[in-house]
């Protein structure tokens, strides 16, 4: 039981410094970060009333009893229900009737407030303790079924909600619900076996403790892993709004008409060659427009900018570049990578976020397309460059 105290005070500690980052940076505070500040420190406080309980500071200080008393179990779902219905941006988070969420935990904090009064210092308001057993039964029943219901619902809404964003954010909204929904499930079966075998309590409660210290640890690494990503991401977007990084190489400039007109929005055949109008207002919106920075760009896309068909733009890249559309484009972002790597202003930022950034849309992509192109890894070109 020692090293169960030790994870649990630890993994508690943990999570108060996690969510005080979350919840005092000027970096990472938001509306929606606040939000898995909040379910952090709400499941440090669980886990930290655990570890006074199991050494007795509760049978010591009778007057502390409230803070154990109070289910906060009733509050940490409904954090972690914002968190994620803002973070996929559904509607329903500005909902004036989700204030009812609160509910539980209010009727929990007023009942344990007046069971104080009465049992621990012997003043009767509702006379009603004869009835407490019952009733704090049915409040056990309640928090098991309050958390489970929150997260089927918030299965059905992610289920619905477009996500918009990176691969990485949907990822962890997917891994967390994933994780949440794995140990909610955990947590009510191991609650109704110790229901049911009182004596093996100890055992089932060292399970949870186990893996509710490793899953603070994986959000807390996830979580500033996440947070840092997103801070880099936004002030390397905020240098290049500034730079006007030029990817074309010297004494190979070529004027590039941004006005090429089409005829009845059909296509005109000419040579394939870098002089091809098309190609050359191709070229304009990745030299002078960076489009390749938006990870969503499609042939599609550009062949409907262009007014020809997704057909014509593959053959006037395929034959002028000897690459495929997703190649040509990926290697002017492997491009500004590079540039980005070798500038000083860009030393204090993670490969990822400038990854990202430079248009790539996933971790495992950037990867694979820059040691393609280069031959080198991020990492070892950046160590052959400084």
């Amino acid at each position: 039981m020692n090293i169960l105290r030790l994870l649990l005070l630890i993994s508690a500690s943990q999570g108060f410094i996690f969510g005080a980052v979350i919840l005092l940076s000027p970096f990472f505070r938001t509306k929606t970060n606040n939000y898995l500040g909040y379910s952090i420190v709400l499941l440090s406080v669980l886990m930290l009333n655990m570890f006074m309980d199991s050494i007795g500071v509760f049978d010591t200080y009778k007057e502390l009893n409230i803070l154990d008393d109070i289910e906060w179990v009733f509050l940490f779902p409904v954090m972690v229900f914002f968190y994620i219905t803002k973070l996929i941006n559904n509607d329903i988070h500005n909902s004036k009737k989700l204030k009812w969420l609160y509910v539980p935990i209010a009727i929990s904090i007023l009942l344990n407030i007046i069971f104080t009064i009465e049992v621990d210092y012997g003043f009767n308001i509702l006379n009603i303790e004869e009835y407490y057993s019952i009733i704090f039964e049915i409040e056990e029943i309640s928090y098991y079924m309050f958390n489970l219901l929150l997260m089927i619902w918030l299965y059905v809404l992610i289920k619905k909600t477009p996500l918009i964003g990176n691969e990485e954010n949907v990822k962890w909204v997917r891994l967390l619900w994933s994780s949440m929904f794995v140990i909610t499930i955990l947590w009510i079966v191991l609650g109704s076996i110790e229901f049911f075998w009182i004596e093996e309590e100890y055992v089932f409660e060292g399970v949870l403790v186990v893996v509710l210290s490793f899953f603070i640890y994986w959000i807390f690494y996830n979580g500033i892993y996440r947070l840092k990503l997103a801070k880099d991401q936004k002030e390397i977007l905020e240098i290049l709004n500034k730079k006007n990084f030029s990817l074309r190489k010297e004494n190979s400039e070529h004027q590039i008409d941004e006005n090429v007109e089409t005829k009845n929005n059909h296509e005109v055949l000419e040579g394939f060659s870098r002089d091809n109008r098309y190609f050359k207002k191709l070229e304009f919106m990745l030299y002078d427009q960076y489009v390749y920075r938006d990870p969503d760009l499609s042939r599609d896309l550009v062949a409907e900018e262009l007014g020809i068909s997704p057909g014509y733009l593959s053959q006037i890249v395929n034959s002028i570049t000897d690459k495929n559309f997703s190649a040509y484009i990926n290697s002017f972002r492997v491009e500004e990578v590079k540039q980005m790597i070798v500038d000083p202003e860009f030393h204090k930022y993670s490969l990822l976020a400038i990854g990202l950034e430079a248009g790539f849309k996933s971790k495992t992509t950037f990867y694979k397309t820059f040691k393609k192109e280069t031959g080198s890894t991020p990492s070892e070109f950046r160590k052959e460059r400084q």
